[in-house]
């Protein structure tokens, strides 16, 4: 009972800061999604750094305290009010340009996104079994799907359908606004050109794509799995799901550690796709030695990853296992077989198109 009734009061004192964010949300994936589809880059950008503000202002100790964090005993490359500032106009940017999904196509995907590394990407596929470009929730990451698909590979995902999170997170943050922006932001997700494999289900379609010599992206810091790996990570302990690195060992492709940025006030995404990464002879090693690339882009750019770091942080209460293992107590905190239970039923959701 006890239990129950912290819940209860954590959840009334969310609801204010929920409601203003639901409310927005409802408002730009419905009413709003038709014209803000039609914004050009700059407006967005304009008024992304409005509305970043705007949230910046209801509340940023959690991400101060991620920036500080993966900072320490470290000069930050730009003041750190600079950098917490454009950590939510871009996340907001990102945001928006989910919107935009239904306007991409073959003939737009230039004005918005540009590849970088094509060569060794088509390199990659030449071995004949397949590529994943490897990423982390970096940028707009998800930004990966529409420019290779839109410039003809055969690619897939693997990810979890935004609906799933309002099970997984069903006390600490769900609400039923927050519920319709999710199955909204769903239904314009499955407008992009890949195949999506959901990641708490089987993933047989995933090495289905591969073996067709075809691309798989695959996000090495996501919250689902049954085995972890410990590495360092940022100046920290951090706890990764070695399902990436079975994917990759199993299937034999080659693994291409990838980043998607953009800067406030540029009007196209960058995806950057690096040279391949060798396995290292076993799970921790190969990820330490991805996390070794990857980190120096996050220290060098610390706004493009901060919103994840920050969620990473407000969700670790019912995560299987931490991000990292320094965070504090959470004031929810499910125990691994509880948050077991709730990842399975996350992956008995079924999208209502299946059935």
């Amino acid at each position: 009972m006890a239990d129950r009734d912290r819940r209860a009061e954590l959840r009334r004192g969310f609801k204010p800061t929920f409601l203003v964010k639901d409310l927005g949300g409802l408002a730009m994936y419905y009413p709003g999604q038709a014209a803000v589809s039609r914004v050009p880059a700059p407006v967005l950008d304009r008024l992304s750094r409005i509305g970043g503000g705007v949230v910046q202002r209801l509340g940023d100790a959690d991400m101060r305290a991620e920036l500080r964090a993966i900072f320490e005993g470290r000069t930050m490359p730009r003041p750190e009010a600079d950098i917490l500032r454009d950590a939510y106009a871009l996340t907001l940017y990102n945001e928006l340009e989910v919107l935009r999904y239904p306007s991409l196509s073959p003939a737009t995907i230039g004005e918005v996104c540009e590849i970088e590394g094509r060569e060794h990407l088509d390199a990659a596929r030449a071995r004949g079994k397949g590529a994943i470009v490897l990423i982390g929730h970096f940028g707009a990451n998800q930004m990966i799907m529409p420019a290779l698909g839109h410039v003809g590979y055969q690619m897939a995902q693997l990810s979890a359908p935004p609906p799933v999170w309002g099970e997984i997170l069903h006390e600490t943050r769900t609400t039923p606004l927050w519920e319709r922006v999710l199955a909204r932001r769903w239904q314009l997700e499955k407008r992009l050109p890949v195949r999506h494999v959901n990641v708490f289900r089987f993933l047989r379609p995933a090495f289905e794509v591969l073996q067709q010599n075809g691309v798989l992206g695959l996000a090495f810091d996501g919250g689902g799995g049954k085995k972890w790996a410990q590495v360092d990570f940022l100046g920290r302990r951090a706890n990764l799901s070695e399902q990436p690195a079975q994917i990759w060992k199993k299937s034999g492709a080659v693994l291409l550690p990838t980043y998607v940025i953009r800067h406030p006030g540029e009007a196209k995404h960058r995806v950057v796709i690096t040279e391949p990464l060798e396995w290292q002879g076993s799970v921790s090693a190969s990820f330490q030695a991805f996390v070794r690339r990857f980190e120096a882009w996050v220290w060098r750019w610390p706004e493009q990853y901060l919103h994840f770091l920050t969620m990473r942080r407000r969700v670790r209460g019912s995560d299987v296992q931490p991000y990292f293992q320094d965070y504090p107590p959470a004031a929810i905190q499910l125990d691994p077989a509880e948050a077991e239970v709730r990842l399975k039923r996350a992956g008995e959701w079924r999208d209502a198109e299946d059935g």
